[in-house]
């Protein structure tokens, strides 16, 4: 089979490699379309992953080929990327995203950046007929921009406000229309990110380049502020503009993931003070617990309350890595989610 290996920073490789053997308590997944994450791009050019030579790829979806239960061959899934030990005290507390012997496709697991791989019966999640591999897999980005939204509290007659508009943070809006909230408001970095936001029906989508969006929350709440902000950038400048601009008592959550430091001014701090607002953080996305956000999130997608196959903005084939990393890590273009698809398109 085709598989993308990295073998250490800057040495991706497209190989022949034999298909994997799987465990009785594995399937075979013929994968059809695997998403290429910020954290992959970074694997390749900056960071390597630490169990070199491995196939990338912790966002996929494909069709069972094979399996101990006969039934289960034919049948279209998404693999939910993360391993629990269970056997931890985070585990045994029901906590299992905490869990200190977690293992990730596409890390300390083999991904789905190829033609085939083996994922564990358990971390599949079934899709409908109707819910294309494209979409399914951006099953993850869904499931983790619900656990978000759910962290802010809002509904209808609400004001939200989103920095950073990614798949995440473009899903999270979506969540919010589903939930009637009233005032949508993207902030993107550039104005191309917001036009495509508005293509999607966010209608209050501005960029941070030509918009003083602390004055445009005050505006579009008549000085009230946002009942609730998600810092999606990890930015210490949205952070900030997101304590301005959120109410007093407000949320502010964090959902972000710095790639470097960041500073917390005095005005910062004074905001969270004074406003008396509430700060959380949001991490991750539950499969079987309660709330099973991957179940929750297929679901939304069968009944097209989220939308995930129109945030796929470019795809590929495995032979053009090249130019889908870079793609993404040079910003030639606006993209919000690449793919890279195998074989014909179809829905599950």
């Amino acid at each position: 089979m085709k598989a993308l290996r990295l073998y250490g920073v800057r040495d991706l490789r497209l190989e022949e490699i034999p298909r994997p053997e799987r465990a009785k308590d594995e399937v075979l997944l013929e994968v059809k379309a695997s998403g290429i994450s910020l954290s992959d791009v970074k694997s390749v050019y900056e960071t390597g992953v630490g169990t070199e030579p491995q196939i990338l790829g912790h966002e996929f979806a494909g069709r069972i080929v094979e399996a101990e239960d006969i039934a289960l061959i034919g049948r279209a899934a998404a693999a939910y990327p993360m391993l629990f030990c269970g056997r931890c005290m985070a585990c045994l507390d029901g906590r299992p995203r905490d869990c200190g012997e977690m293992q990730l496709y596409g890390r300390e697991r083999t991904g789905g950046m190829a033609e085939f791989v083996t994922v564990k019966k358990q971390n599949l999640v079934f899709l409908p007929p109707d819910v294309s591999f494209r979409a399914a897999a951006l099953t993850g980005s869904a499931a983790v921009a619900l656990h978000a939204f759910r962290k802010t509290g809002v509904g209808p007659g609400s004001t939200l406000v989103v920095f950073g508009l990614g798949a995440i943070g473009l899903t999270l809006a979506s969540w919010a229309r589903e939930a009637d909230v009233r005032n949508i408001v993207l902030v993107a970095h550039a104005m191309e990110k917001a036009m495509f936001a508005r293509s999607l029906g966010f209608l209050q989508s501005v960029d941070i380049e030509s918009t003083d969006v602390y004055n445009y929350v005050m505006r579009l709440t008549g000085g009230r502020g946002a009942d609730a902000c998600v810092e999606g950038l990890g930015e210490g400048g949205a952070l900030e503009t997101a304590l301005l601009a959120v109410k007093r008592g407000g949320r502010v959550v964090l959902m972000g993931k710095p790639e470097k430091s960041l500073e917390m001014t005095g005005l910062m701090y004074d905001l969270l003070l004074q406003k008396e607002i509430e700060l959380h953080g949001a991490w991750k996305s539950s499969l079987n617990t309660r709330p099973a956000e991957w179940l929750d999130a297929m679901n939304a997608m069968r009944s097209h309350a989220v939308d995930a196959e129109a945030l796929v903005t470019q795809t590929f084939r495995f032979e053009e890595y090249e130019e889908a990393f870079s793609l993404i890590h040079e910003k030639k273009e606006m993209h919000c989610k690449v793919l890279f698809v195998n074989g014909e398109e179809e829905d599950g």
